[in-house]
Parts: structure tokens; sequence; C-alpha cells
């Protein structure tokens, strides 16, 4: 086995003090490095570490962060265009959450994987905002990257994803897709009542076919009073009442669990 030296430059107490362009600055460790209203355009800057760094205000344009670390540095008020940020790794950064809209790869995995890490690190701030954000679009990310695992006709898809993996991830984005229309993967109180509207709706239509005579306004009054437990003028079967009981208490469940989610992350 052969090794050689990987030791990364360091570059400790400096400030940048003008426009900084075409520049190789790959595999360097930026310590307590400063910049504010500064321009990096074209800069390279893969599999760099930046520590306590503060870049105010600043412009990256065209600039490659593949595979670095960022952590406990402050980059409020910086702009991103056309840069790069696969393989990265966030940690205690103060960062606006509109990065979240402009700036995750187009690879939907690796686009959930860095919303992923931005998730961690907006709780470890407090912008708990910016956490519930990136937990929903990495739900969404999983969503489609299961989904082209199983369904995609790109090359890369069907190279890497072949016979019975191709299946599994087709069960995977089945399940992933009930899951989502009942409670958003977790993160939709919306879902929940939608849900629970769709089956009384269904019970409805239900009782409707057992008793013709019913109007459908007369029907889903019966459905909503009992889902609650209320007794009212129309009689449901026992079987209604059982379901929609059983249900009452997932749906609650659900709910509560969403809130808890979401309480847990402050």
């Amino acid at each position: 086995m052969e090794l050689k030296e990987h030791k990364k430059t360091v570059i400790e107490n400096k400030e940048f003090c003008g426009e900084v362009q075409n520049e190789e600055l790959s595999a360097k460790e930026f310590i307590r490095v400063f910049a504010v209203g500064v321009a990096f355009i074209d800069v390279n800057f893969k599999q760099c570490d930046f520590s306590e760094c503060y870049f105010r205000n600043c412009r990256f344009i065209r600039c490659d962060f593949t595979g670095a670390n960022i952590k406990e540095s402050n980059l409020r008020g910086s702009q991103f265009e056309k840069c790069k940020f696969q393989y990265t790794t966030w940690e205690k950064t103060l960062l606006d959450e509109h990065f979240l809209d402009i700036c995750l790869p187009s690879e939907e995995n690796l686009a959930r994987d860095l919303a992923r890490s931005l998730r961690v690190n907006f709780s470890q701030i407090g912008n708990y905002e910016a956490v519930n954000k990136a937990a929903s679009i990495e739900v969404n990310l999983t969503g489609q990257h299961l989904y082209n695992a199983a369904y995609s006709r790109q090359s890369y898809y069907r190279d890497k994803y072949k016979s019975w993996s191709r299946i599994a991830h087709a069960i995977s984005h089945a399940r992933w897709k009930a899951f989502d229309l009942l409670w958003g993967n977790g993160e939709s109180i919306v879902r929940v009542v939608i849900s629970g509207l769709t089956v009384l709706v269904m019970v409805a239509l239900f009782m409707m076919r057992d008793h013709p005579q019913l109007l459908f306004s007369t029907a889903f009054w019966g459905a909503f009073t009992s889902f609650w437990g209320i007794q009212s003028g129309t009689q449901l079967s026992e079987i209604y009442i059982a379901l929609l009981t059983v249900i009452r208490f997932i749906l609650f469940g659900l709910f509560m669990a969403i809130l808890v989610k979401r309480l847990s992350r402050r």
C-alpha cells in the first residue's frame, strides 16, 4: 500500500481586501478569515475547511465548494450564483435560508444530502423556520430519488439500479407516496386534515349506498359527529362507528407526532 502526504495549507487570521477572481484555493484550511462585501468569481474552494470565518455580504459567482466543510462561520447576507455545493457539510454556520431555494445541486440525491446537512445546521443556530423548510425539501427530494431509481429511463439510474434493486426502490417509493398522501411523511398537518375529510366523505357515500333516502349533507354530518364520538340523529352501523373511532385515534396520533417533531426542533 502506497500513501502520500495530504496536508492542507492553513490560511489563518487573514482578510480578503479586494475582488478575488480565477484563484486556485482548493484543499486549504481557512481559520478566522475575514471578508466584507468582497466578490469571489470563479474561485476553486474544493475540499476546503472553513472554521470561524466571516464572509458578510459577499458575492460568490461560479465558485466550486465541492467537498468543503464549513463550520462556526458567518455567511449572512452573502449571495451565491451558479456555485457548486455537492458533498459539502455545514455546522453552526449563520446562513440565510433562501440558500435552500437557489443553491441545491441538480442531482436529487445530492440535494437531499445537502438539505439534510443544512437542516441540522439551521437547528444548531436556532432558525426553526428554515429547519422546517429544509425538512420538507428533504422529504420531497427523497421521493424524487426513489421514483427515479425505480422508474427513470436515464442511463445513470438504469446502470446503477437494476433488477431487484429497482423493484426494492419501487416498493420504497410506493410506501413513501402512501405516507406522503396520509400525512406528508410527518411534515404536513394539512395532509392529516385532508385525510380525515376524505375518510368522512367515503363513509358518507357508503351510508348513502346503504340508505338511498339520505342526502349527502345528512350522511356527512352523521359521519362527522360519529368521528368525534358524538351521537346524532343519523344512525350508523356499528362497523362504521368502530372504523371512524379507529381512524380518529390514528389521525390524532399522527397530528400529535407532527407537533412533537416540530417542537423537538426548537
